[in-house]
């Protein structure tokens, strides 16, 4: 039995230019018809950087159709967009504030940022008490555009179309770790333990009890790794000393070094509670991945190539991945005998797999424009302005 994750596929068929050139039409109108508002502003920056950014996603796009590939140009997009996404949000909570660090009378006053991972932990509470515990205003304010409202309204609707796929294309944190996978040619630890994979229900289970029995959103007090790239808790006395010592412990282990040693996202994968809550929409998601048992050979290829451990022997006996699947791409590039495929649910497995890459990656690219998309073309106008 082969288990080498570098067995090489069989080629994939290539369009001919013109045709991939059609499919990428639609792509095109619509990152320009999202950026126009960037074209009429003043600033040569902000002009440039909208340019690059439809030009960059454009391109990741016809690269798609021609190759009929998914992972690879996938992950440019997702590297660059973990990696940018810092650069402007850094730049502009320094010029804000003057610092990275959250005053606890900024908080009290909702002027701090709300992102998506605090979503599973604001349910409960404002279920009982019809309040919201994380400190943020709801449609946002002068100091603060990501309004709860907005982030959770972006987050449903992205939710709807590709279940965990958001964990692939829409997330403005997981490229980072992404991107240190990538680096090394191969693996150093080969070997994981399976039940890794129950972790971030393990933690999602934690944090939406404790945030609900303590009021506060216990993961971004204590336990997100991200807050060493983005806002943190003013260290003014010990306890917030504390705090960014996990924060930074945790990005260096989750996100950096083990991501290095495994070629897994291993922030994901085994710890992460809104990729655990995020795998319930997979559930509603009509788009899946499925192995064709005809085709499959048992060469464990896709089990080997998986950033998340949605693969084993078992879920490969059922001819399906697990819900940790966050539709990347990886198994289908990888499979050699192409039997991992896009699936719609209710349609026989073996009928027209590509036609179903392309509904989902149409509807995933297009949001991930609308969304990742426009803090890229931020965070370039950010750097640009400096040379401009």
């Amino acid at each position: 039995m082969a288990t080498n994750a570098s067995i090489a596929r069989a080629v994939a068929p290539r369009r001919g230019v013109g045709r991939s050139l059609l499919l990428t039409l639609p792509i095109a109108l619509w990152s320009m018809l999202m950026f126009s508002q960037g074209f009429m502003r003043a600033s040569r920056a902000t002009k440039m950087a909208s340019l690059l950014t439809i030009v960059f996603m454009v391109a990741l796009f016809f690269q798609m159709m021609r190759t009929s590939e998914t992972y690879r140009w996938r992950r440019w997009f997702f590297v660059a967009l973990g990696f940018l996404f810092p650069v402007g949000f850094i730049y502009n909570l320094v010029a804000a504030r003057g610092t990275m660090g959250i005053p606890i009378e900024e908080m009290i006053a909702g002027r701090t940022p709300f992102c998506f991972i605090p979503i599973p932990m604001i349910i409960l509470p404002a279920a009982f008490t019809r309040s919201i515990i994380f400190p943020s205003s709801i449609l946002g304010n002068n100091g603060n555009t990501a309004g709860i409202a907005v982030m959770v309204g972006l987050w449903f609707a992205l939710s709807l179309v590709m279940g965990k796929g958001w964990c692939s294309y829409a997330c403005f944190f997981g490229g980072i770790e992404e991107g240190f996978a990538a680096i090394p040619k191969r693996a150093t630890v080969k070997k994981i333990n399976p039940r890794w994979r129950y972790g971030p229900w393990a933690v999602l289970l934690a944090i939406v009890l404790l945030s609900f029995a303590f009021f506060e959103p216990t993961y971004c007090m204590w336990l997100c790794p991200f807050k060493a790239v983005t806002e943190y808790v003013a260290a003014r006395n010990l306890v917030g000393v504390i705090q960014n010592i996990i924060f930074i412990a945790l990005f260096l282990g989750l996100v950096v070094i083990l991501p290095l040693l495994t070629k897994r996202r291993t922030q994901c994968a085994f710890f992460c509670p809104f990729g655990a809550f995020q795998s319930l929409f997979n559930k509603i998601s009509i788009f899946d991945v499925k192995i064709n048992r005809e085709l499959c050979n048992d060469c464990l290829v896709c089990r080997n190539v998986c950033p998340t451990m949605a693969v084993n022997a078992e879920s490969l006996a059922k001819g399906e991945t697990h819900m940790a699947c966050m539709r990347c791409g990886a198994c289908v590039d990888q499979c050699p005998k192409d039997a991992a495929v896009w699936h719609i649910k209710g349609t026989p497995i073996a009928v027209k797999p590509e036609r179903a890459r392309l509904m989902y990656i149409y509807g995933a690219w297009a949001l991930a424009i609308m969304f990742g998309g426009s803090i890229l073309a931020q965070s370039t106008a950010t750097i640009l302005h400096f040379f401009m």
